[in-house]
């Protein structure tokens, strides 16, 4: 897939961020990515559910929540890592030196959670097209509908793809066509 100028300017600006945070928050609470928590059960069902053994987490920040305990129903466990029982885990984010190599392989499932409406919006279908091409069984994504609390230097919003529910439902009704072996969670932060 080829990205416009515009995509890899956005991720210069994203990098820039990661290093010196925002007007709101310090560095190393900025695209930490605790956006992931919350949806850690459901994928874990997903994981179960397809029997998957590999995960792609694309877009994954800083991967805080990759290094905390998870505490579910009233057990504790050292990291996701474990509560999913999934070992080859592969966290990718450009914007993040220590997670910028983009996969060299496929995994049973893909997650992606609040990036997609970080992507410009004349790459965002060639992005959405990525994440398919590395998934072997589901992906999993999580979009933002409305603007973030959070801007760019130069005053735009960091969301720069926002579109409705049914909006994007409509692009991922083409994209489940497309990829009729790969099953397709979306869900929305609204």
């Amino acid at each position: 897939m080829t990205f416009s100028e515009n995509y890899f300017k956005t991720i210069n600006l994203y990098k820039k961020m990661h290093v010196t945070g925002t007007s709101k928050l310090p560095p190393q609470k900025t695209f930490a990515g605790f956006s992931l928590v919350r949806w850690i059960p459901e994928i874990q069902a997903i994981i179960k559910k397809t029997g998957s053994k590999s995960i792609i987490d694309f877009g994954c920040g800083k991967a805080m929540a990759y290094r905390e305990q998870i505490i579910f129903n009233k057990v504790t466990y050292p990291n996701i890592r474990d509560f999913w029982g999934v070992k080859d885990i592969t966290l990718y984010d450009p914007g993040v030196k220590e997670f910028d190599l983009y996969p060299n392989s496929k995994a049973d499932g893909v997650i992606c959670t609040d990036v997609i409406e970080h992507i410009t919006s004349d790459d965002v279908i060639n992005f959405i097209e990525n994440l398919y091409i590395l998934s072997k069984i589901f992906v999993f994504l999580v979009i933002a509908t409305k603007p973030a609390s959070k801007y760019f230097d130069d005053g735009r919003n960091i969301h720069l793809t926002l579109k409705s529910n049914q909006e994007w439902d409509i692009i991922f009704d083409k994209f489940k066509k497309k990829y009729p072996n790969i099953q397709t969670y979306v869900k929305y932060n609204e």
